[in-house]
């Protein structure tokens, strides 16, 4: 989807507004946690890849099961792993426990570096009987490749245990579709019935 250079160009700019913000602002803990691109002057590129990219996929990929609405927001950060956890590096963890995403659509992204371990694994849908119990898929990471992904997608990052692995995630959402009509909540595990726990606010 990126070209390696321009994926070293992105890593290095975050990298350099990690170690600045560390340095001149620590309070702002910017390698500390994942980069928010609309924060460091970058919203223009989760746009494009957001209208250009994960719009018209997803409609051919998730339409049917996802989405009941356009995707007509997104969040775009950057995240950093690590051999050696660094906040000055922004890479501030080793590895990602299973997990799912506050999203409809997960874009994935790898923009580098030179890494060992560190791959994506997955383990099923959240809502399913067996999901993430078991694994289902792995994916070794190559810089410049995207996976798109369902956000209630079970999926890890295994350990680091050489170099710094950076990714690129885009969580795309659906505020004038399924989350006007449904309780996030309620979305995320499959739920069908009336045992809403949010009330009235989303039923």
């Amino acid at each position: 989807l990126l070209n390696p250079d321009f994926c070293d160009r992105l890593r290095h700019f975050c990298r350099t507004v990690s170690e600045k913000g560390e340095t001149m602002n620590p309070l702002l803990k910017l390698g500390s946690r994942p980069m928010d691109l609309d924060l460091v002057g970058l919203p223009w590129l989760n746009d494009l890849l957001l209208h250009l990219f994960i719009r018209p996929i997803a409609r051919h990929l998730f339409q049917e099961n996802e989405i009941l609405g356009e995707l007509d927001w997104r969040q775009g950060y950057i995240a950093g792993y690590s051999a050696k956890p660094s906040s000055d590096s922004a890479t501030p963890r080793q590895r990602l426990v299973a997990h799912t995403d506050d999203s409809e659509v997960t874009l994935n992204l790898c923009i580098g570096d030179d890494f060992e371990g560190g791959d994506l694994r997955f383990r099923g849908l959240r809502g399913d009987d067996a999901a993430g119990t078991q694994v289902i898929g792995q994916f070794r990471p190559i810089k410049g490749t995207a996976l798109l992904h369902a956000g209630r997608h079970f999926h890890e990052v295994t350990t680091v245990t050489e170099g710094d692995r950076y990714a690129y995630i885009i969580w795309a959402r659906s505020w004038g579709g399924t989350r006007k009509v449904n309780c996030p909540c309620c979305w995320l595990n499959r739920r069908q019935d009336s045992s809403c726990i949010c009330g009235r606010r989303w039923n």
